[in-house]
C-alpha cells in the first residue's frame, strides 16, 4: 500500500521545546507505523531547523526524496499554546519554505503511483504551493482532502472548489458548521449539515470528527457513527491526523465503513492520551484498546 501526502512540514514550538509536526506529515508517520509506504511532498529551509527536520522524518521511515530545499524561506516554526484541557492553538508564520513547493516530475509520478493522495487546506494559502497542488491532484487515484481551518490562512471559495474534486473530505464539527453556514445551510444538526455539504461538494465520502465524542462517517448517502473512546487527555495535538491515518488505512484495506470509523476513533483517542502528535502506538495496542481482554 502506497500513500503520498502534500503540504506543511514544521516544528511545533511548545513551551517545553520543539516537536516535529505538520498535519500531512503526522498522517504519514502514523500510516508508516501501520506498514504503509508513505512519502511526503514538501519544502524545508536551507538551515539548521531544516537539517534536523530531515533527520527526524527519515528516522520515522517516511520517504523524503520529494522534500525540497528552499534557499530563501526558512523552515516553518509554529508557536503552539495549550489551554487547560490540552486543546491547542497555533501561530503559523507566513511565508515559510512549504509555501513555495514547486512542481517536480518525480512528485507527479509518485502521486500517480499511489493508492491515496492526502492534502490539506493550509498548504493552499500561497499561490506557488497552491498551483503545484492543483497539478498533483490531477494525477491522483483517490484524493483525500483534510480541511484544516487556521484563521486567517484560508479562503472559503477556494475551499469549496477543493472539496468538489475530493473523493473523501475530513473535517471537525466546528469546521463543518462554519462552512455549512458560509455556504448557505439553514440546518442546525450535524447529520443535516453533513448531507448538505456532501451534496454541495458532490463528494461520495465525508468524515466529521467530534473530539472526545467520536466521529460520523458519510459514505454513498449512509451515515456511520461512533461515540468515541474515553481516555485521560494529555493533549489533542495530532489526534485528528492519526484519526485520518486510521480511517485511510482501513478504507484502503476495504474494511466496512463502521469498522473503519471505529478503528480511526480508537487511534485518535490513543494519541490524545499521549503528549505530542506522533507517539509510538502499535497495531496490537490499538486492537487491545478497542477490545480489552
Amino acid at each position: 500500500m502506497k500513500v503520498t501526502s502534500f503540504g506543511e512540514v514544521l516544528w511545533d514550538d511548545f513551551p517545553d521545546g520543539k516537536v516535529l509536526g505538520g498535519a500531512p506529515l503526522n498522517v504519514l508517520v502514523r500510516l508508516r507505523s501501520l506498514g504503509v509506504d508513505g512519502s511526503i511532498i514538501s519544502r524545508r529551509g536551507d538551515d539548521a531547523d531544516g537539517e534536523e527536520l530531515l533527520r527526524q522524518i527519515e528516522s520515522k521511515n517516511v520517504g523524503t526524496e520529494l522534500l525540497q530545499i528552499d534557499q530563501k524561506q526558512a523552515t516553518s516554526l509554529v508557536k503552539v499554546k495549550l489551554d487547560s484541557k490540552g486543546s491547542a492553538s497555533y501561530d503559523i508564520v507566513y511565508p515559510c519554505a512549504w509555501d513555495r513547493i514547486e512542481v517536480q516530475q518525480e512528485a507527479l509520478e509518485r502521486v500517480a503511483d499511489s493508492d491515496a493522495f492526502i492534502y490539506g487546506s493550509l498548504s493552499t494559502r500561497d499561490e506557488v504551493s497552491r498551483a503545484t497542488l492543483e497539478k498533483l491532484v490531477e494525477q491522483a487515484k483517490f484524493k483525500i482532502f483534510d480541511v484544516n481551518l487556521r484563521p486567517p490562512h484560508y479562503d472559503t471559495g477556494r475551499l469549496l472548489e477543493m472539496m468538489k474534486t475530493a473523493d473523501l473530505i475530513k473535517l471537525n464539527d466546528d469546521e463543518l458548521h462554519e462552512l455549512a453556514k458560509t455556504y448557505g445551510s439553514k440546518y442546525n444538526s450535524l447529520e443535516q449539515n453533513i448531507r448538505f455539504l456532501a451534496e454541495l461538494s458532490g463528494t461520495p465520502r465525508m468524515c466529521v470528527t467530534l473530539g472526545c465524542h467520536g466521529a460520523i462517517y458519510y459514505q454513498e448517502g449512509l451515515l456511520y457513527h461512533h461515540s468515541g473512546f474515553r481516555v485521560d487527555v494529555a493533549d489533542t495535538v495530532g489526534s485528528g491526523d492519526s484519526f485520518l491515518a486510521g480511517l485511510t488505512y482501513k478504507l484502503l484495506n476495504n474494511a466496512a465503513p463502521q469498522e473503519a470509523v471505529t478503528f480511526a476513533c480508537a487511534l485518535g483517542a490513543l494519541v490524545a492520551s499521549h503528549h505530542g502528535a506522533t507517539p509510538e502506538i502499535s497495531l496490537q495496542q490499538i486492537e487491545s484498546f478497542m477490545n480489552p481482554a
